[in-house]
């Protein structure tokens, strides 16, 4: 059974790119006025990329052309009768490939970029950039805010140790200062009781 993508590729060419394997991958395209050529241009890669085969088939399953043992070209068929029309691409080996490919179909419009469109991609280009400055201005100040709170935190901590030093000091000097005091003060003094 075919695996079918369902892609309707009606009016503008496509380029996609996709895994084969034994099975029959396949893709559909419908005409609606029919008389129209179906250009279908691929490459494939991947191992044994000649072990290939690609066929355009009708809704019945007529197949209109088919080409093997190919690893690039073009397959171009004239579509008579408005219909669905398959595409497939199937690996005659066990191999890994890959298809890129594109559809065109003849004497449809395509839908290429006007002068109005690159206008307006212009202007949102412009807008993209000054977001991006805008972003990396904040990026930048944020950076530097954060280096100088960085000094800040690590000046403050040395601060913190020096006046924890200090003030351990001055407790111990205090403390010492105390005990030579009570100790001189009591030294010569009788507690026995006699006088």
């Amino acid at each position: 059974m075919k695996i079918l993508y369902l892609i309707s590729l009606i009016y503008i060419g496509y380029g996609l790119s996709v895994q084969i394997t034994l099975k029959p991958t396949c893709f559909y395209v419908k005409s609606y006025t029919g008389n129209t050529y179906l250009t279908v241009n691929y490459q494939i890669s991947g191992l044994d990329e000649n072990k290939t085969e690609i066929t355009i088939e009708s809704e019945n399953g007529e197949k209109l052309v088919k080409k093997q043992y190919t690893k690039e070209g073009a397959l171009k068929q004239f579509l008579r009768d408005k219909g669905t029309y398959y595409i497939c691409f199937k690996s005659l080996s066990k191999g890994y490939k890959t298809v890129s490919f594109d559809f065109d179909m003849d004497g449809v419009d395509k839908e290429y970029a006007q002068s109005e469109q690159f206008s307006d991609m212009s202007k949102e280009l412009s807008r993209t950039n000054r977001n991006f400055q805008t972003i990396y201005r904040n990026q930048n100040w944020i950076t530097d805010r954060q280096n100088a709170h960085q000094m800040l935190l690590e000046q403050t901590q040395q601060n913190v140790k020096w006046c924890a030093s200090a003030k351990i000091g001055i407790l111990l000097i205090i403390a010492i200062t105390q005990i030579c005091v009570v100790y001189y003060f009591f030294k010569d003094k009788d507690f026995s009781g006699r006088v």
